[in-house]
């Protein structure tokens, strides 16, 4: 083992959990919010272990609230369809954010309930707190994970044909195009979850003006998108 580098990871653990405990002692709600770099699971307390009340999925803006012993408390916004199991970040837009058990659905807080005039769906925004994921899953700067995944989609994606342009198809479609791309491709599973993440925020009919991006990245959006072609079938077209 290289022991100046291992001793440099761990001083930078240190660091970063010294910086989250400061943030969530600090009281500024801007100043505590993060984003997950990793999938993690939600525990009720700090040093849990298994598949806790469920799921973070990658680039999920979160509030710190408490930070402890590498743990962090989070709180957590997005939107979910009656008896759903599943929160998306935006009203009727499918870019997840988690999978909840019974015992964090049991705390979710309802903000507004809304129901879509077009397709007749009921949503619901809603908060969810008090629960503890491990501090190194999170951090406030996505820029090089999310330049990652732009790289790795243009090299990966244009072998067979022409780059699709992320604004080309929805959000809610791009999870479906991608599947029938990436099959061909060596990318792995962490890989192909940051460039769908990627995508759907580069997507049709998101407006960086009106649209929370993670971690204040602004997707740069093309004057005149191009005309959007005809999903693969199975993809969802709303």
């Amino acid at each position: 083992m290289n022991k100046p580098r291992a001793w440099g990871a761990v001083a930078g653990v240190v660091l970063a959990l010294a910086a989250l405990a400061l943030l969530a002692a600090s009281g500024n709600p801007e100043t505590n919010r993060y984003c997950t770099v990793e999938t993690t699971h939600l525990y009720p307390a700090p040093g849990g272990s298994g598949e806790g009340c469920g799921g973070l999925e990658l680039a999920v803006p979160l509030r710190v609230a408490e930070a402890r012993d590498g743990w962090v408390r989070v709180e957590l916004e997005g939107w979910r369809q009656p008896d759903s199991t599943v929160l998306y970040a935006l009203e009727g837009v499918r870019i997840r954010e988690a999978i909840l058990k019974d015992c964090a659905l049991a705390k979710l807080q309802v903000l507004k309930t809304v129901t879509d005039e077009n397709t007749g769906q009921t949503w619901s925004q809603v908060r969810l707190a008090g629960f503890w994921v491990p501090a190194k899953a999170l951090s406030q700067d996505l820029r090089k994970p999310w330049a990652t995944a732009e790289a790795l989609y243009k090299k990966n994606c244009s072998a067979c044909h022409a780059l699709h342009d992320p604004a080309q198809y929805t959000a809610n479609q791009w999870p479906q195009v991608l599947k029938s791309m990436t099959s061909r491709t060596p990318l792995d599973k962490t890989q192909i979850a940051w460039i769908t993440k990627y995508l759907q925020y580069h997507a049709k009919g998101i407006d960086p003006d009106k649209v929370p991006v993670p971690c204040g990245l602004t997707p740069a959006r093309p004057q005149n998108p191009p005309s959007e072609p005809a999903p693969p079938a199975g993809s969802d077209s709303r």
